[in-house]
């Protein structure tokens, strides 16, 4: 038999070792963990952001309740501040204050953080009773500098005060 110039051809087969049990049960354990962390780590966001807005509410009301109205109008952010000519927004915390009286325990029907154009902001929806009644209060709170500031303030007043 004359031998051939080229090398012989390795055997193929199409049966492939047994993966390692060991090896995925590592892998799935990582992935869990990495995932662990991320979680943890944006609930501690989340988390830090409905506490600073929470105390924001508290002192949004401490100020309406003493007809500091100045100070909300000057705390609040850029984005308040243009929805309106300074004298409307004014005139329309005192109104609320006129109309519902001064603010008694609050009770946190939602909350939402998201990230838009940059910025971190807390939407907030309270059922707050006041001195004439109950209203619903939202609040949107854009965190800067990890500080709330007042985005936007909706309340609905009772029927029996509009």
């Amino acid at each position: 038999m004359a031998a051939s110039p080229f090398p012989p051809s390795p055997a193929f087969s199409s049966a492939r070792p047994p993966a390692s049990k060991t090896k995925w049960i590592v892998l799935a354990a990582l992935l869990v963990v990495v995932l662990i962390v991320v979680l943890w780590s944006c609930g501690k966001g989340v988390y830090h952001d409905y506490r600073v807005s929470s105390a924001a509410v508290e002192l949004f009301h401490h100020r309406l309740d003493s007809g500091d109205f100045e100070a909300i109008y000057g705390d609040a952010s850029d984005g308040f501040r243009g929805a309106g000519a300074r004298e409307d927004q004014i005139k329309f915390l005192q109104s609320v204050h006129q109309k519902l009286g001064n603010s008694g325990k609050t009770t946190a029907q939602g909350f939402h953080g998201n990230w838009r154009n940059g910025h971190v902001f807390v939407d907030q929806v309270y059922e707050t009773k006041f001195a004439q009644g109950s209203a619903r209060e939202d609040f949107v709170w854009v965190i800067e500098n990890g500080n709330p500031r007042l985005y936007g303030y909706h309340v609905d007043l009772p029927n029996d005060l509009h």
